[in-house]
């Protein structure tokens, strides 16, 4: 899920809060909006990203799936007009050819799309092509987790992030800084590159579970770290700007 979040006390306040989940029932997703918008009063709007179809492994949702969380979520929203507004995403996979797991009228059909890798994490090859090739598909709005690393158990997808984030750059498709304790992927110091770079960001706490949106203070905490303007990060976004970016990712 990505929400807004403040970079410290002395920042303005962050406005949506990213998170993962398996959130197709209304009662989860009812629950999930309740934290988020009651945490501290700190988010606005909230992003949801189960995983797509494609990854099998991590028990991803049907587009009859999709179907259902999204007329949950219009539910969710008309009851919380005007106080906080859920958006509806979803976590592509990446292959290993550089292509999204779904198609692109299936895309279309959410308002922001998470793309990431989560194969050939443990390879040392280059797979800066794959990353490139991620990030320049049409309707493709976030590269999620970008290195796919994890701490004590995997190094990562190896590539030249400098030209990657200079692909994304081109397109304003947002860099993720995922917030979950065992990730912080991208650290600050490759962030801090893909800042020299032109990118956008996008601070998540990449929560399963309500009790995990304060990961998001970790991607909050890389952002200041790498020196991340807010204007440059869309959790702080105003909702109009935010959904006009969406929007134009979506036609991209």
């Amino acid at each position: 899920m990505f929400a807004t979040t403040p970079l410290s006390t002395s920042h303005e306040k962050e406005n949506c809060n990213l998170s993962r989940g398996c959130c197709d029932d209304a009662g989860l997703l009812q629950t999930a909006a309740d934290a988020a918008a009651g945490l501290c009063s700190r988010y606005t709007c909230a992003g949801m990203t189960d995983h797509s179809y494609g990854l099998a492994v991590a028990g991803g949702m049907s587009m009859a799936q999709a179907a259902e969380q999204h007329a949950a979520i219009d539910a969710l929203n008309k009851q919380y007009r005007g106080r906080f507004r859920m958006f509806k995403g979803i976590e592509a996979n990446i292959r290993g050819d550089g292509t999204i797991d779904m198609e692109r009228d299936e895309l279309r059909q959410f308002e922001f799309v998470v793309a990431s890798p989560h194969s050939l994490l443990r390879k040392s090859d280059d797979q800066t092509a794959r990353m490139v090739a991620a990030v320049s598909q049409p309707g493709v709005t976030i590269l999620g987790h970008p290195t796919g690393r994890k701490y004590n158990g995997r190094p990562g997808v190896s590539a030249n992030w400098p030209r990657v984030f200079a692909a994304a750059a081109a397109r304003q498709v947002a860099i993720e800084i995922d917030g979950s304790f065992d990730r912080q992927d991208i650290p600050y110091a490759l962030a801090a590159i893909a800042l020299e770079k032109g990118c956008l960001f996008a601070l998540d706490s990449d929560a399963h579970a309500n009790g995990e949106l304060p990961f998001a203070d970790n991607a909050v905490a890389h952002a200041k770290l790498a020196g991340i303007p807010p204007a440059r990060i869309i959790n702080y976004w105003p909702e109009r700007k935010l959904m006009q970016w969406m929007r134009e990712r979506a036609d991209s």
